[in-house]
């Protein structure tokens, strides 16, 4: 278990963060600049924090009313820092076992055998940093880290410095280490993609704080605050007004229709965000309409579209409505063209109450 309470004025800015994590894959998501890593950095006691509390598997490294600052190389934390950090005058293996001096030849000669195994570097053992690719880099400083046999591992942003495919592997190879080793890791990214496939546990950063926190699916599928739903990419975050409660049901009107959601603890009158991702608006077939009973249904038309490698992003105006779109949808191409959707751009759709989230909005926010 992890706790970490942290604050720290710097120049223009006020890091303020608390939160907790328990084993498994942990991911520190926000903006650039958001005190992600100056949070890392204080974990792994190379940031000082002026108050606050940071305790590690029950061992407290640092509290700032008991006077008590870790050193780093006591905390038994393992640490990347973005770029790495390799030692570039010394070869891969070199660089990890450099916290190995401790040992004796023989114990590190073994531990360095297993992690150029594990991490399948050997033959490069001899290289050094700059005579590795980026992804070799990072299982360098991986197995480093993980050398010392860390009881926390910290990874700023990890994958930054790669292409999409190396990522896309990287992290496959990273929720295996994980997962063989069972430490738990905090990674910092901002990048929606890698939070998503990493996050068994999701901070939520903005401006110094922490603004949510929870399983992956509890963030994406159910932010707190129009913020978070913007971050995580949710899409579509309609205003909509409560209007009526019944048992059972959340009435709400958006854009002159009458959406059926979940019970929430909203009176009537209330102004909401309605919130919806694109990929779980489901397109409904006429032919198909009698299937079974359905929830809400809405008609509208194409009014643009984009492509992307394996999806399209379709953006849908319902009728009567005088925006410039009222939905955004999201679909694996395929669906796209079964559906003949190049040719034909009138569309229904179907809003899931299970699919459909509702936030609160401030008295006079758009």
């Amino acid at each position: 278990m992890l706790e970490v309470a942290v604050a720290r004025r710097l120049d223009g800015f006020q890091l303020d963060a608390a939160f907790t994590a328990d084993t498994g894959l942990v991911v520190m998501f926000g903006p650039s600049g958001a005190g992600k890593s100056l949070t890392l950095q204080a974990i792994a006691g190379t940031f000082l924090p002026e108050t606050g509390r940071i305790v590690i598997a029950g061992q407290t490294v640092y509290d700032s009313t008991q006077q008590i600052n870790l050193p780093p190389q006591v905390r038994r934390v393992g640490y990347v820092p973005q770029h790495y950090a390799l030692f570039p005058h010394l070869t891969a293996k070199e660089n990890i076992s450099f916290g190995l001096r401790q040992l004796s030849r023989r114990e590190q000669e073994q531990r360095v055998s297993e992690l150029l195994e594990l991490f399948d570097l050997r033959g490069l053992e001899h290289r050094r940093p700059r005579e590795l690719s980026g992804g070799q880099q990072q299982r360098v400083a991986l197995a480093r880290a993980l050398a010392v046999q860390p009881r926390l591992l910290l990874l700023d942003e990890p994958f930054a410095a790669l292409d999409a495919p190396l990522r896309g592997a990287l992290r496959q190879e990273l929720a295996q280490v994980q997962e063989r080793w069972g430490i738990t890791t905090l990674i910092v990214t901002h990048d929606l993609a890698d939070a998503f496939a990493l996050g068994q546990r999701v901070i939520v950063y903005d401006s110094g704080r922490v603004i949510q926190q929870g399983t992956r699916e509890e963030v994406f599928f159910h932010p707190a605050t129009y913020r978070v739903a913007e971050f995580v990419g949710t899409g579509n975050i309609l205003p909509a007004v409560v209007e009526q409660v019944e048992e059972g049901t959340l009435w709400l009107r958006w854009q002159g229709q009458r959406i059926a959601t979940a019970p929430a603890p909203f009176a009537p009158g209330t102004p909401v965000y309605l919130c919806i991702r694109p990929t779980q608006i489901l397109i409904v077939r006429p032919d198909r309409l009698a299937e079974r009973e359905r929830e809400t249904l809405l008609c509208g038309h194409i009014v643009s579209e984009m492509m992307q490698a394996e999806t399209y992003t379709l953006h849908m105006r319902l009728e009567h409505s005088n925006a410039a779109h009222d939905l955004e949808i999201v679909l694996p191409a395929y669906v796209y063209h079964r559906l003949s959707l190049d040719a034909e751009k009138r569309l229904m759709v179907e809003l899931r109450r299970q699919a459909l989230h509702v936030i609160p909005r401030d008295v006079g926010a758009t």
